[in-house]
């Protein structure tokens, strides 16, 4: 039998090798804001998703809490046997979840199905709902992905065609999503035990504060009581104010971002300029996405560096840039799930060579964390 129990594992260790990191990634990001920011997270599964679903609610109620940060406020939808039985009973199986979450959910939530096949009806049901509302969905699935894989905001697949390697590494990836936020936890309160006058560029702990706070309310930063947080974006749509977080981040001295539809039409945007926010016509933000850096970006689906946009093919001067001879520096990146692009934020620095890589990737991860926000505001809009 030994041949057997190498060739389970070897198959195994080339699923590994293959698992979306970099949407794993993402997810870590979305449960540290909803953490920061006291979202309720809600977890369901069947069978050995359920137990897998229950795995992960205790770890990430007991094994991330970490001193002077809040707790994560977390439901598993499969663990309360009396309510699911009687919703089986007299409302359906494939209404066992919904039911439940109707109650409680609300826009920012985060909700979490999990399904080796993708087409757990009564998971599906209840990730239906949940888009509905405005909260964040996450599918953790497996084979080709089924229905959750298509209708979920962020979809977590493992890329097997075998039921008990997908349930071995949905288990696996709960277990690097709570390591990876018990390692955020420990930066994040060393961020807030900063002195307020630290330079924002270097290091950027208060402005990370700030970002990582941007839809908490108005509330002082703890420890930085001279900084208010940024009111929320789904209450206000203020894009603006995204913005202005990452310019004071990066050093920026100018901005633009720009909300699309399903469609890819424009139904939002912001520009700050000089420390002024404005929403310029759309007629305006439409030009913007179709041409020049944010209309790359927006094609592409991929961040872009510019160290110069004298001579740089993309960059598309306009009206306001002032000497068209003057080098300046540029990061834009596509706020992005999934196969949707949600948008674009670009900002700009009034020197050449100012922008790095790691800028890019700073700016690439505020996207990636504000995305619930960012749904939930384009949600309203579309309404």
């Amino acid at each position: 039998m030994i041949e057997y129990i190498r060739e389970y594992m070897s198959e195994l260790d080339q699923t590994i090798q293959k698992l979306p990191a970099e949407k794993i990634d993402q997810l870590v990001h979305i449960l540290h804001n909803a953490r920061l920011n006291g979202r309720q997270i809600f977890i369901m599964g069947n069978g050995g998703s359920a137990s897998t679903a229950s795995h992960f609610v205790c770890d990430l109620a007991k094994n991330t809490a970490f001193p002077d940060l809040p707790g994560f406020k977390v439901i598993g939808l499969s663990d309360n046997m009396s309510i699911f039985s009687a919703l089986a009973n007299d409302h359906g199986y494939e209404n066992v979840f919904v039911d439940q979450l109707r109650n409680f959910v609300q826009p920012n939530d985060i909700v979490i199905g999990i399904s080796t096949s993708g087409n757990s009806e009564n998971v599906i049901h209840a990730v239906e709902l949940a888009n509905k509302v405005g909260a964040f969905t996450v599918g953790m699935t497996g084979y080709n992905g089924g229905k959750l894989g298509k209708i979920a905001n962020l979809e977590i697949r493992v890329p097997s065609q075998n039921v008990q390697h997908i349930e071995d590494l949905h288990l696996s990836i709960e277990h690097v999503i709570c390591y990876s936020l018990l390692r955020m936890a420990e930066i994040t309160v060393s961020q807030f035990s900063e002195p307020v006058d630290t330079p924002l560029k270097e290091p950027k702990s208060l402005a990370e504060s700030l970002f990582d706070s941007a839809i908490h309310g108005n509330e002082d930063v703890e420890g930085n009581p001279d900084v208010k947080m940024i009111p929320s974006v789904t209450e206000e749509h203020s894009l603006g104010y995204m913005l202005q977080i990452a310019l004071c981040s990066t050093g920026a001295s100018s901005g633009t971002l720009i909300l699309l539809d399903q469609k890819g039409n424009v139904i939002a945007g912001a520009t700050v300029r000089e420390g002024q926010v404005s929403n310029p016509p759309m007629e305006q933000l439409a030009e913007i996405s179709q041409h020049g850096l944010a209309g790359w970006v927006i094609k592409n689906r991929k961040p872009a560096l510019v160290s110069n946009t004298s001579k740089d093919e993309r960059w598309l001067r306009r009206p306001w840039d002032g000497d068209p001879a003057k080098s300046r520096s540029a990061v834009s990146v596509p706020l992005s799930v999934n196969d949707r692009v949600l948008g674009s934020i670009t900002l700009v620095h009034p020197q050449g060579g100012e922008f790095s890589k790691e800028d890019l990737d700073y700016v690439s991860k505020m996207a990636t964390s504000l995305t619930p926000s960012i749904l939930a505001a384009a949600h309203l809009i579309e309404k």
